[in-house]
């Protein structure tokens, strides 16, 4: 049966394909392939083809007698797909041309009648070069004449992979998870961009309801290029470049050539004929990949073995509160009243918003009145987010920095803010430990942090490989397995910093050979950023404290 006869699929992409050479468009070295995102199929379709490559006997049976209806409901539903090579193509080869006048721009959205309404009015949106694009895209795809019409074809009608999409069922596998709140701060971010347009531009509501307009949005976000554009700076929609699908490390480059006044995607290396050809959406933890383009990458590793997965943790100096708590080492209606609080707290939130407002509420408790300090010290000022990853990097250090000012004693505090060698600008900057004492704190804090993170998880990092490994309980493509992946990925950061902690505060115990045997036994089985740590910065402040006490 001829698979382009009765698939609706197969002629859009072929009139796509045909508008873009029609338009000066270079695309015969690639191919456009669709990918069966059933479970256990690997099956994909090629526009320049009507043949159908199957992976099972049981696909085969299904392809002899199709109905059409169903051709065309699998074809609604699959929205995954990819550019391959027709021919093995060696490096800085220009495999693909797309003319300036087939790509939409900033500069076109910013010009329509909703475009100009929000110049006028300056509004303040979340994402306003997302947001023009995303204009002119609602509006123009509702002419049935518009030059774009075939590009718009192509476009996927749902958008179910994104986490802004997902329902209770795949939200739930994000459970304990950050991301969840992320997914709801761009859904009211979305929400509050539209509203806010609506005002100034009424006819909006009339184009676009708040779920295509956060349709348009997602799509813009997952596919438009940053690009410079004969000196203006600028993003933009560029048809068939924005099928390439990601890979690291990248294998191609892109960018606009103003002298053939086109978008172009160039080989870095040779792609074997067949090959899919990817484009490199850049180094990201899973968490921007999920969010952003609706996938995780199950081993998001570089060359060079590090993973930019990160997981945030919320640090403020009300956690050493927490920690004795959980020792039963205060009474957990103790009020946080005391010099050392006070002074902690100003230079906490030194150089932040809240830092005057911080020293006006924290003199005020010493008169008895605790209620202006305790709401300041829920303000965003006083919890600081830091990101982390398993790496050495300076995010790293500022979390250990936060950590020795957090568990600091009054004298570890005045060394710290009040002068001499160890006077610091904030309270990220405390790069070096300052005793065993505050240092074994500092750790013991990090592991309470950590393990209260974890604890927020229903499920542990082994029950996530476990059922990872199953393609029966998280198949592929499925939102369940990309939110597992994402989870997972978290987890592991908070157990690199687990096993930090415990292995800190044992050599830290050590006399000058156990310490040495231990670095030495570390270096063949432990990551080298825990090895550095405990060699560098525990090993420092051990000889420091022999040097003080003259040994």
């Amino acid at each position: 049966m001829d698979v382009s006869a009765t698939n609706s699929g197969y002629d859009k992409y072929e009139r796509f394909e045909h508008w873009l050479r029609e338009n000066g468009s270079q695309i015969d070295m690639v191919e456009l392939r669709e990918y069966d995102t059933a479970p256990g199929s690997n099956a994909s379709k090629s526009s320049t083809s009507a043949q159908v490559q199957t992976g099972n006997e049981e696909e085969d049976k299904k392809e002899e007698n199709p109905e059409v209806e169903q051709l065309e409901q699998e074809e609604e539903e699959c929205e995954m797909r990819g550019v391959h090579v027709k021919q093995s193509i060696p490096p800085n080869t220009t495999v693909i041309v797309i003319p300036k006048q087939c790509l939409i721009t900033v500069e076109m959205g910013q010009a329509t009648e909703i475009g100009q309404a929000i110049l006028s009015s300056e509004l303040d949106l979340d994402a306003p070069k997302h947001v023009f694009l995303m204009i002119f895209l609602l509006m123009d795809r509702r002419d049935p004449q518009s030059f774009f019409k075939h590009y718009y074809a192509t476009l996927p009608k749902t958008l179910h992979n994104m986490p802004v999409f997902w329902n209770e069922e795949d939200l739930k596998y994000l459970e304990g998870s950050y991301l969840l709140q992320q997914i709801q701060d761009r859904n009211d971010a979305i929400r509050e961009d539209y509203e806010a347009i609506c005002n100034v531009a009424p006819v909006l509501s009339e184009i676009a309801t708040l779920d295509e307009f956060k349709w348009a949005r997602m799509c813009v976000c997952s596919r438009n290029f940053g690009l410079l554009i004969n000196g203006v700076r600028t993003s933009a929609l560029v048809p068939h470049a924005d099928m390439l699908n990601h890979y690291r490390p990248r294998e191609t480059k892109w960018t606009f050539d103003n002298e053939r006044q086109a978008f172009t995607i160039t080989t870095l290396q040779t792609i074997q004929g067949g090959a899919e050809i990817y484009d490199s959406y850049g180094q990201k933890c899973n968490h921007r990949f999920l969010l952003n383009y609706g996938f995780a990458i199950e081993n998001n590793t570089e060359l060079d073995g590090y993973c930019p997965n990160e997981v945030p943790l919320e640090l403020s100096p009300l956690l050493l509160n927490e920690l004795l708590e959980a020792r039963g080492e205060i009474i957990s209606s103790k009020p946080v009243t005391g010099a050392l609080d006070i002074a902690k707290s100003e230079f906490w939130c030194r150089d932040t918003p809240a830092a005057t407002a911080l020293t006006v509420g924290a003199l005020s408790i010493v008169s008895g009145d605790t209620k202006t300090y305790s709401n300041l010290c829920a303000s965003s000022s006083y919890v600081k987010r830091i990101r982390v990853s398993v790496s050495n990097n300076e995010n790293t250090k500022a979390m250990m920095s936060m950590l020795r000012v957090i568990v600091a004693d009054e004298d570890e505090l005045s060394a710290i803010t009040c002068g001499g060698l160890y006077m610091y600008r904030t309270c990220k900057d405390v790069r070096f430990a300052i005793s065993i004492k505050n240092e074994r704190a500092a750790l013991q804090l990090l592991s309470h942090v950590v393990e209260k993170a974890l604890a927020q998880y229903p499920t542990t990092l082994d029950e996530d490989n476990v059922m990872l490994r199953s393609p029966d309980l998280l198949p592929a493509f499925s939102n369940a397995r990309h939110a597992t992946i994402q989870v997972r990925g978290e987890k592991e950061v908070l157990h690199h910093y687990k096993k930090l902690a415990e292995m800190a505060l044992t050599v830290i115990e050590l006399d000058d050979t156990e310490f040495e045997n231990a670095i030495k036994t570390m270096q063949d089985s432990t990551h080298y950023t825990i090895v550095h740590y405990c060699a560098d910065v525990i090993g420092s402040i051990l000889r420091e404290n022999k040097r003080a006490a003259g040994i």
